[in-house]
């Protein structure tokens, strides 16, 4: 069996799902540290100008688990959100699914961490849907360590591969997972191409982007085939 995990993300972008669907489980990260600035509560998409910035307004403690954050109460970025998507992709060919992602944003949550692991389900089952799914919350008790606590995931999964990105060779002590029984495979992202609206192409855009240009079909047309199998080294 093989096991991924990561944060929950508002707008995942292809890589992440590609991860996930080269898994038997994926498990959300959303007892993890939020990180400011960077991919869990924002992404871009597309407009006639280019790329524009989507970013859900958090608040909580430095150092807070993502569970712990807290949405702006102020709903004004919805409203944004739901201007832009409609704005940009109301000429796109699968324009009825932004609508459905609207109406999944429009549903009241406080956390973060509902919010992100709501909107990055709702990619995976119109991309992914055979991978089995798990939030952190489930699994545990786990370790604080990070090595220590995707392997204890993994004897709790009874699982012997662990899916990695191409960045954890700079930081995972891979001794460990092999002390623990566990193989680990990196999964080397390729630039993912496909049909844009607006011009010169995008890479890495929130996954609505691919969504609402190609369809549900679009990641097995576009993104699955570009993907080699994650290797060892």
């Amino acid at each position: 069996m093989i096991f991924s995990v990561h944060q929950p993300h508002y707008l995942p972008y292809a890589g992440y799902l590609a991860k996930v669907a080269f898994s038997d489980v994926f498990v959300f990260l959303e007892g993890v540290q939020f990180v400011r600035r960077e991919w869990q509560n924002r992404n871009r998409v597309k407009g006639p100008d280019g790329a524009v910035w989507l970013t859900v307004p958090v608040s909580g403690e430095y150092g807070a688990a993502i569970r712990e954050i807290r949405i702006s109460r102020d709903e004004t970025w919805k409203r944004k959100h739901r201007e832009t998507l409609r704005r940009f992709y109301s000429r796109a060919e699968h324009a009825d699914e932004v609508e459905k992602f609207i109406e999944l944003l429009d549903r009241p949550r406080e956390s973060l961490a509902d919010l992100t692991i709501a909107t990055t389900s709702f990619f995976l089952d119109r991309f992914t849907p055979a991978t089995r799914r798990q939030t952190m919350r489930d699994l545990e008790p786990l370790p604080e360590e990070a090595n220590e606590r995707i392997i204890a995931i993994g004897r709790q999964l009874c699982a012997e591969v662990y899916l990695a990105g191409s960045s954890g060779r700079e930081y995972m002590d891979l001794a460990r997972f092999e002390e623990a029984g566990i193989e680990v495979r990196f999964m080397d992202m390729p630039e993912i191409r496909y049909p844009q609206l607006y011009g010169e192409f995008i890479p890495n855009l929130g996954a609505i982007d691919l969504l609402a240009n190609c369809g549900p079909e679009g990641f097995d047309r576009y993104v699955r085939p570009r993907i080699e199998p994650a290797s060892g080294t």
